[in-house]
């Protein structure tokens, strides 16, 4: 296992199926070159979290409405052999309850099918690692983000400080186009830490109107000029001209420097907008768990605003049913984005083309004008043209030859000093939205960024449906490691 940077949670490997290893952010060379150079957010959400990776394959073979799994190869006997023996182990150190809903349901192998009511069937597969977070710290479980076997799906689910180890499983649903019999490999999955104290509010346009300025700052004249020979690199200007490991507490002051090495004091106003919104969090440290609530806001600047949705259900010791969250005052609130404009999108290997409701498309973009005009003027909107449009126009193509473009919500996000925003895309028939990780703290854009798996046939995005879920997160959790437990008798 890999860990690395400061600890906040604890893991103790039982099997030895899977590791939790970090990704480099270019994938290991793997991402475009135009990317490695410019697309900070993209390469941050390659490199997030821990990726669960298994050292040995697994075979998922459907049969009857049910899935079953086994590890395959030379080593499947030596692995059902250490199944076997680190059940009673668990249960004699205290690290399973004995005749518990953990016990019983580990005791029937590595996996085993669950089903909600007539829905498909899901595969909880036992990573072989047991964790338990610090105080103050729980721990997302995910998908494998931007590369992953995309034949399987894997379910959200977050595990919570109740002081005691807890089974690490992956719950997967397999797609309807994989094989009967699938081989698992490599990366799985995804956990990372995250606080459990996160508030989110939404407002206006008028009540947040540095936002809105930072955009057009940050969109300026200037910056279109350079877009059209070259990579701008201005996100990266913009949150890298410090180096902020372990700056959490400084990150008004830096956001303010770079605003200045921009020129641009309406993105210095901003930050400094969100600096005092969440001064309750400065100094925060991974496992923090003193510091009160963090507080992000959603700025709505058109249709479609996101939905504020908090964690209701935990995984904890008591089993591998999800249980109502009884933490009191805490609470964890994200961000779903939904689309707002319903379109369908083709790519043929060289060119993708995207054909939105034109009605509606038209209909957003006006509203967004007219609430940029509401709050700024029409002299505000006459001298940053540039800025609305590449905002109203909601859709932004990449170069030629890849499968990728641009939707860029009508709303922004903002969170204190030293947070930053997970972008954890939602899949589709025959896409992807990619994850990433933004600094919103000086910037609020909250893009999805589509990656088109189909080839010749159009892939079709309804309105309403969900694109992003935005997780707000400190930066010091970004980098947050584990520790090694180990068994009592090792």
């Amino acid at each position: 296992m890999a860990a690395a940077g400061d600890a906040c949670f604890e893991v103790l490997d039982a099997l030895g199926l899977c590791r939790l290893t970090r990704r480099t952010g270019d994938l290991d060379g793997a991402v475009p070159l135009r990317v490695a150079k410019a697309c900070v957010p993209l390469l941050e959400g390659n490199a997030f979290g821990l990726q669960i990776t298994l050292a040995r394959p697994i075979e998922v073979q459907r049969r009857l409405g049910s899935l079953r799994a086994e590890p395959a190869g030379e080593h499947r006997e030596a692995l059902l052999r250490a199944h076997r023996a680190a059940l009673p182990r668990l249960v004699s150190q205290g690290f399973l309850a004995p005749e518990g809903a953990w016990h019983r349901a580990l005791r029937g192998g590595l996996a085993w099918t669950c089903r909600t009511g007539l829905g498909p069937p899901r595969l909880r597969l036992w990573t072989g690692l047991l964790v338990r977070p610090d105080p103050g710290v729980w721990l997302r479980v995910a998908g494998a983000g931007n590369r992953r076997n995309v034949l399987v799906e894997v379910s959200e689910a977050y595990v919570a400080d109740d002081g005691a180890f807890v089974p690490l499983v992956v719950e997967l649903r397999v797609r309807d186009e994989a094989p009967r019999l699938l081989r698992l490999e490599g990366e799985i999955g995804c956990v990372a830490p995250v606080r459990p104290d996160v508030r989110v509010e939404a407002c206006a346009l008028k009540d947040a109107p540095e936002v809105g300025r930072a955009h057009a700052a940050f969109y300026d004249a200037r910056y279109f000029a350079v877009k059209k020979g070259e990579v701008t690199r201005k996100y990266r200007r913009l949150v890298g001209t410090k180096a902020r490991a372990g700056q959490g507490s400084a990150a008004e002051g830096s956001a303010l420097e770079r605003s200045a090495a921009e020129g641009s004091a309406a993105e210095g106003s901003a930050a400094e907008g969100s600096a005092a919104e969440g001064s309750a969090a400065e100094g925060s440290r991974p496992g923090a768990a003193n510091v009160g609530p963090a507080r992000a806001r959603l700025v709505v600047a058109g249709p479609g605003a996101p939905e504020i949705v908090e964690v209701t259900e935990v995984t904890t010791a008591a089993g591998p049913d999800p249980v109502p969250w009884r933490g009191g005052a805490r609470r964890l609130a994200s961000i779903v984005v939904r689309n707002a404009v319903p379109f369908r999108a083709t790519f043929d290997g060289y060119t993708l083309s995207v054909t939105p409701d034109a009605p509606r498309l038209a209909e957003g973009a006006a509203a967004v004008e007219r609430t940029f005009a509401r709050v700024f003027g029409d002299a505000f909107l006459a001298d940053n043209r540039g800025a609305l449009w590449y905002l109203t126009k909601y859709f932004t193509p990449h170069p030629p030859g890849e499968p990728h473009f641009f939707v860029k919500p009508w709303a922004f996000t903002t969170t204190p000093p030293g947070w930053s925003s997970l972008l954890d895309g939602v899949h589709g028939d025959g896409y992807d939205v990619m994850r990433g990780v933004v600094e919103t703290d000086v910037f609020f854009a909250t893009p999805a960024v589509f990656h088109v798996r189909r080839i010749g046939a159009p892939i079709e995005v309804p309105e309403g449906a969900p694109l992003l879920r935005i997780v707000p997160i400190p930066r010091d959790l970004l980098r947050a490691g584990f520790r090694e437990a180990r068994f009592l008798d090792g």
